[in-house]
């Protein structure tokens, strides 16, 4: 294949503030035995060397090129690199890892031999901050099952066609830890992803990174809503991979989703007291994300050991909008309630009638009129967040 035939391999790096491995991460790039190919940096503004470095090698190698300026993340960078991107494969090199010398023309040839292939990936040493080989990533053969059992795709061994990129609409932007696991899981619906039994890519694990800094705490939860949202399902081994999440602590999970940015469905107003004593009619208003709709209201309650006495058991009735949509019968200390919303409505009135008041015995709620029981916990869930919360607490 002459220089003129060759396609153009954009090489995308997110970056910020890895000054002290963005020249490793450039040079495995710019030295590769592959000539037509370009490198994209999407930089976020970094504060440490990191600029210094770019403006050297844009200055002394027309293949490269970047960017600098705040972002909302690491996959917002990514995207914009990829509306910069002319070539007709991308590559996604992370601003810490390397490529092995001949990667890119190794799948530069594996494309041109498997035409079919929307995109495909390798073997991948794990490094250490001192760029020693600790291990190896467990790469093999991928398709749409094995990814719902496993990442078995190491990100800095993938390369990707680029109309199959663009076809995704790139990475998802509500995700910051596992964009590419969720990646890999879309690309498999459509395109058979090829695997090449050599080495293509280093990635580095170091004290700083994501994968040893927020693996629990962003990590878990972006897996498993990933898996949720492209099959419907989590695999029975993720559920007793994290057992702290199970039964109703599913909550503790569900809690860390509503903490990521832009994120499905909020709670704008309710009538709860502050001690979380429902009221007759206890109201939420939620406020719906067109993106990830709410698909129901979950309502965890208690009925505490010593209320003024009511009838057992009573009735909690729920309307969303005005419409009676559910009735549930309250006969055990806690309980919780699974109200349907309307995934088309962007904003919903929910209004939960007890059929028993009465005046708490708590000294700072005396005067005050109740339902009958506290509203511990009143979380709005998405589609993908429903299938999280019933495969952990029916576990």
């Amino acid at each position: 294949m002459s220089h003129s035939q060759q396609p153009l391999v954009s090489i995308i790096t997110p970056s910020y503030n890895q000054g002290r491995f963005i020249r490793e991460t450039i040079n495995s790039i710019l030295t590769q035995d592959y000539a037509n190919l370009e490198h994209i940096v999407v930089d976020g503004g970094s504060t440490d060397d990191t600029l210094s470095i770019l403006q050297e090698y844009a200055q002394k190698d027309p293949r490269f090129r970047f960017i600098s300026e705040p972002d909302r993340g690491q996959s917002h960078a990514l995207n914009k690199g990829l509306a910069l991107a002319r070539g007709e494969i991308i590559g996604w090199l992370n601003s810490d890892d390397t490529y092995v010398p001949g990667a890119i023309l190794k799948a530069v040839h594996a494309f041109a031999s498997n035409p079919a292939w929307g995109m495909l990936h390798g073997n991948c040493y794990v490094i250490n901050e001192y760029g020693q080989v600790s291990t190896s990533y467990p790469s093999e053969q991928a398709d749409s099952k094995k990814l719902y059992q496993s990442c078995v795709i190491c990100q800095p061994s993938a390369f990707i066609r680029a109309h199959v990129f663009r076809h995704m609409g790139g990475v998802d932007e509500k995700l910051q830890f596992c964009m590419d696991y969720d990646l890999w899981m879309r690309i498999a619906k459509f395109y058979p992803i090829g695997y090449l039994p050599q080495y293509l890519g280093n990635a580095r694990i170091h004290t700083a990174c994501k994968s040893a800094t927020k693996w629990h705490s962003v990590g878990v939860p972006e897996v498993l809503r990933s898996l949720a949202k492209n099959y419907s399902s989590i695999p029975s081994h993720w559920i007793s991979y994290v057992p702290q999440y199970k039964g109703m602590g599913v909550l503790d999970l569900l809690r860390i989703y509503k903490s990521f940015p832009s994120n499905t469905a909020r709670i704008t107003s309710m009538n709860r007291g502050m001690d979380l004593w429902a009221p007759p009619v206890l109201r939420a208003i939620v406020e719906s994300d067109p993106s990830a709709p709410a698909q129901m209201l979950l309502v965890k309650g208690k009925v505490p050991g010593s209320p003024v006495k009511l009838p057992k058991p009573f009735v909690l009735t729920a309307l969303v909008n005005g419409i009676n949509v559910k009735s549930f019968t309250v006969d055990k200390p806690t309980f919780a309630l699974e109200i349907p919303l309307d995934p088309n409505a962007t904003t919903l009135r929910v209004d939960i009638a007890s059929s028993s008041v009465g005046l708490p015995s708590t000294p700072q709620v005396q005067q005050r009129i109740a339902g009958g029981y506290m509203a511990e916990e009143i979380i709005p869930l998405s589609y993908d967040e429903v299938i999280v919360y019933k495969a952990f607490s029916r576990s």
